[in-house]
């Protein structure tokens, strides 16, 4: 399931018009660890899917705790990771 997360995800890759919104790898990456942890893969997937319009950035609220809009969550990796 995580792989196909991935693969699902990586259509947002790049996207964004300023510089803080723009769709980063390591966004993608903790998205997909939260939902792996968490159990709500399929819940991205069955809105993107039905949502193909909306911004990466919506799926954030799928999450328990979520992130702030604007806060694509780098800073919670470890740089010794």
């Amino acid at each position: 399931m995580e792989e196909r997360l991935k693969t699902f995800l990586s259509r947002y890759l790049g996207q964004g018009t300023q510089k803080k919104d723009i769709v980063t790898q390591e966004a993608i990456d903790l998205l997909v660890m939260a939902a792996t942890i968490d159990h709500f893969e399929q819940d991205i997937i069955d809105y993107g899917t039905t949502h193909p319009d909306a911004p990466f950035w919506d799926f954030m609220q799928f999450g328990h705790d979520g992130l702030l809009p604007g806060d694509d969550g780098t800073d919670l990796f470890d740089e010794d990771d």
